[in-house]
């Protein structure tokens, strides 16, 4: 039997105004899950998809179609999603119709023996009216469409982003499983016909472990998409959906129409479940059968069974622990379903005047989330290629990430990412598809949206990884910025229905009413999320607020303050910023080879031939006068050019400026933006990281820039690291040290130690003087807790006080660099930083002699040795495409040998197409290994 899981389906245009000729109207290949600019990118090339979604008409429907052959009989299809306004026919008949992205689908269809054509229709989204009334209260500069708050369709098609595209088509897939015949039934007993609706665990006080599977009936449940499964009834589920029921070809078996699942009297349903533990613990699987009865069924005719696994390894966050998974097999009459779960808990600390904001406990354990907004591993393809998202989501791990927050204005994620989150360590925070638009107060909308967000937590609950359910990106923040008035801030679909809806799915998360939002709003969503009911009065409208949503300090913040509104690097220290969702937008220029390979040159504004596309890719928000390059420009110009605005506090003389002709062209000029942010990013990350601060989480307005060029991702448009990347990794890695300049209290070095035992290990200071040559190093002994912190004053460390960082400005500066290295009793270097004595501003620096030679180690790994005269400021390696430095912008002492690790796919010729830069000097090449 052909199935509709691997068929090969044809995605088509529809346009009554096209050429019949036109290939679109023959048809190209499309993938299942997948997205119509998927498909138009892998049919025509990246630069053709925009072109041909713009030339969309009002009555441009597209349509994937495909031919299965099977025996005939009930088949159940299933979607996580389509998007937006959809059709499944089946024999060229309308079986079922959708007018929502994130409903889930549960389609029962009596086909007929044979071929069977197979066909999915996306038809406009203004094929569908939506009410004009009653007006929205505020409106959003970035979504200029107002009917788009009643429709539930990604925004990200919608708002004026480098690189957004809209999303069309079946990104949660389609799959369609043959069901049992009611014949086939010769049980004493009528079966409820139960399979798998959610999997989910919790951990008790007593450190004991709990499984919960939640059954429902065949017909009339969602089915749970993401379980491995096996038997002839393939199915599982989440969420309770009614099932419906379609005949094609056929007479229907009366008997079809009713439920199997129906309480009957005598119904019963035999359980087994296995709770299996991966290999690496020592124990022993937990098996369970249960015989469940009609007189079991909970109020919403659902069926939970609980397994207790004693003493159960528990999940933790990436450099905190490991992440065991265990197995769960769950088989009923129905077939067999598999299950990969984790077990942690996961709550937010208590709030009171003196602890304001959210700050989130693993295991009971206070974590500091760092991390990256999620836009998505392929810029054309939300249902991206498993092995791209894993190439991402590995990428962020490597860059010390512990938590990817999915934004309200993107699709949800398919099963892929979040099991590679599982696996990786990395916490998600996930945002319900709501962005900052008000929305409807309208009893059968709020309905929908209730179903969708426990679909989506049941179908979460059983990855360990997801840690938050938000209720959306702005909705509370926009009214507050649009001028409102403060009882229109908040409303109950986000304070109330999106948090009962994750509790009734009964989901182990912390709730976040939207991001950002105050403390009170977490407090109410927390109240809902326990009880189903709203909590407290609203305040008067006469009564003046004394917090902002908007507040750092409190609840949960979007701060720009470093970044787009051009505060110094103390800002995000001095607000208190308690835990930034978003936080450092800049536009992030890609490595120098990537900008040759998406542009033909290293300058592309100096070429007229490139500067268009070039500014087509510059990060931006809608209406707004002016560019996240031209932020970026604000930081170069304080760290390099500006003589009064040094973000290194510790100067007290500032260096002169630069010339002004300094960094006129834009090959240099990208250097020193790419020097300014490695900078900005290790800096921010180290002081929020430190004991010192009330930070407990920060994450990077994205991952991943969706165009060519300067976007706000951390990694380019192809997944490739960035200067931003650089300078994250080296504060957040799980182990780190970095300078923080306390002024004039000294020169502290903090090293942090994530992991779950002691680090004993020798901290090396080496200073550099403004003589060209090293002093002593010296070795200090050094014991960081497990999940801890060590700060040493580098300006003490000798027993005498040296003003290292010229802090007091005293006669002329004496030293030009200090180096700490954490080194463990083998010798290995666990993390480096250097700082830069006054900040990283140099007037008329010295040629610092570069040179540098490949290395290759025993195990066969390669790495480069870059060795210079004099102090070399920010470097980094140039290297062909499919190459990757796993550091770079690193400072290099005078006399000193740093090796750069180096990965991916390198061949001769690429290893001597290699070169090594630094800030203001020209690149070299990279030797050949050395005999």
């Amino acid at each position: 039997m052909t199935g509709v899981r691997d068929a090969a389906w044809t995605l088509r245009r529809l346009d009554p105004s096209q050429d019949p000729g036109d290939a679109l109207a023959r048809g190209i290949p499309a993938r299942v899950p997948g997205t119509v600019s998927g498909a138009l990118r892998d049919a025509l090339g990246e630069d053709r998809v925009a072109t041909v979604l713009a030339t969309d008409g009002p009555d441009t429907v597209w349509e994937y179609r495909t031919r299965v052959t099977t025996a005939g009989g009930r088949h159940r299809f299933m979607s996580t999603g389509v998007a937006t306004v959809a059709q499944l026919l089946v024999a060229d008949r309308v079986v079922h119709e959708s007018h929502s992205a994130f409903a889930p689908w549960d389609v029962i269809v009596e086909l007929p023996s044979g071929p069977c054509e197979i066909a999915l229709r996306v038809l406009p989204l203004a094929s569908v009216s939506v009410p004009r009334k009653p007006r929205a209260r505020w409106l959003s500069p970035l979504v200029s469409d107002r009917s788009l708050r009643w429709r539930r369709t990604p925004l990200i098609g919608s708002i004026d982003w480098p690189g957004a595209l809209p999303v069309l088509g079946p990104w949660g897939g389609l799959r369609a499983v043959p069901l049992p015949s009611s014949a086939d039934d010769d049980t004493p007993h009528p079966s409820l016909g139960l399979v798998p609706r959610a999997v989910r665990t919790r951990v008790g006080e007593d450190g004991s472990g709990v499984v919960t599977v939640e059954l429902g009936p065949t017909t009339g449940t969602t089915p749970d998409l993401y379980a491995d499964t096996a038997g002839s009834a393939d199915t599982a589920g989440s969420a309770g959906a009614a099932a419906e029921l379609a005949c094609v070809g056929c007479s229907a078996d009366p008997d079809v129409l009713v439920a199997r699942g129906a309480a009957v009297e005598h119904a019963r349903e035999t359980v087994h479940i296995t709770v299996e533990p991966p290999y690496e613990v020592d124990a022993q699987p937990v098996t369970a059968e249960c015989v469940v009865t009609a007189s079991d069924a909970t109020s919403r005719e659902t069926f939970t069974v609980d397994v207790a696994v004693p003493d159960p390894a528990l999940w933790w966050p990436h450099g905190m622990g490991e992440q065991p998974l265990y197995r769960v097999r769950v088989r009923t009459g129905q077939g067999e379903c598999t299950y990969a779960v984790g077990f942690r808990s996961v709550c937010a600390e208590p709030r009171d005047r003196d602890h304001r904001g959210l700050a989130l406990r693993i295991n009971d354990v206070p974590v500091f989330a760092r991390g990256a907004v999620w836009a998505g591993a392929d810029p054309f393809e939300v249902a991206a290629d498993p092995q791209r998202t894993r190439d991402v989501l590995e990428r962020l791990h490597a860059g010390g990430s512990t938590m990817i927050r999915v934004p309200g204005t993107a699709c949800y994620e398919t099963e892929d990412f979040h099991r590679a989150c599982d696996e990786l360590g990395l916490m998600v925070w996930q945002d319900v598809a709501l962005g900052p638009q008000d929305p409807p107060d309208d009893p059968e909308w709020r309905a929908g949206l209730r179903h969708e967000v426990r679909y989506l937590a049941s179908r979460l609950a059983s990855h360990p990884s997801t840690v938050v359910i938000s209720g959306g990106t702005e909705v509370i923040q926009a009214p507050v910025l649009a001028g409102r008035p403060a009882e229109q801030w908040r409303t109950d679909v986000v304070l109330r229905d999106v948090p009962r809806s994750v509790g009734e799915a009964d989901a182990d998360v912390v709730v976040v009413p939207s991001s950002p939002c105050s403390d009170a709003d977490l407090d109410a969503a927390q109240h809902a999320y326990e009880t189903g009911e709203a909590s407290g009065e609203r305040a008067a409208s006469s009564s003046v607020p004394t917090v902002a949503p908007t507040d750092a300090a409190d609840g949960v913040s979007h701060y720009f303050g470093v970044g787009a509104y051009g505060r110094p690097l103390e800002d995000a220290v001095t607000r208190g910023v308690r835990f930034a969702a978003e936080a450092l937008a800049f536009a992030v220029p890609p490595e120098p080879a990537a900008v040759r390979e998406q542009f033909g040159t290293d300058g592309p504004l100096d070429d007229g031939d490139s500067a268009d596309a070039w500014r087509a890719g510059v990060a931006h928000d809608p209406g707004a006068q002016w560019t996240f390059e031209d932020t970026t420009a604000i930081y170069v110009h304080r760290l390099f050019l500006d003589r009064d605005s040094d973000p290194d506090a510790g100067l007290a003389t500032p260096g002169q400026p630069a010339s002004d002709g300094a960094g006129t062209g834009h090959v240099e000029r990208l250097e020193y933006e790419r020097a300014a942010l490695a900078h900005v990013f290790q800096r921010t990350f180290a002081q929020w990281r430190s004991r010192d601060s009330p930070c407990r989480g920060a994450l990077v307005l994205s991952a991943l820039s969706m165009a060519a060029g300067p976007g706000w991702g951390v990694l380019d448009a192809s997944g490739r690291p960035t200067a931003a990347w650089y300078g994250m990794r080296r504060a957040c890695a799980p182990v780190a040290v970095s300078f923080l300049p306390a002024g004039g209290d000294g020169l502290p070095v903090h090293v942090w130690n994530d992991g779950p035992t002691p680090l004993t290990a020798t901290l090396r200071l080496t200073v550099a003087t403004v003589h060209g040559g090293c002093q002593q190093p010296l070795d200090i002994p050094v014991t960081v807790p497990a999940r801890g912190e060590t700060v040493i004053r580098a300006d003490l460390a000798d027993g005498t006080f040296r003003d290292l960082d010229h802090a007091y400005g005293f006669g002329e500066r004496e030293y030009d660099a200090v180096s700490a290295q954490l080194v463990n009793p083998s010798g290995r270097v666990l993390a480096r930083d250097v700082h830069l004595t006054g900040g990283p501003r140099r007037n008329d620096a010295p040629d610092p002699g570069l040179d540098a030679h490949w290395v290759r180690t025993e195990q066969g790994e390669w790495s480069v040795a870059v060795t210079a005269f004099g102090l070399a400021r920010f470097v980094a390696l140039d290297l062909p495409r499919g190459a990757v430095a796993e550091d770079g912008y690193v400072h290099v002492l005078p006399g000193e040998t740093v090796h750069v690790p180096v990965s991916g796919a390198l061949t001769d010729e690429g290893r001597a197409a290699a070169r090594v830069r630094a800030l203001g000097v020209p690149s070299v090449p990279v030797g050949a290994e050395s005999e």
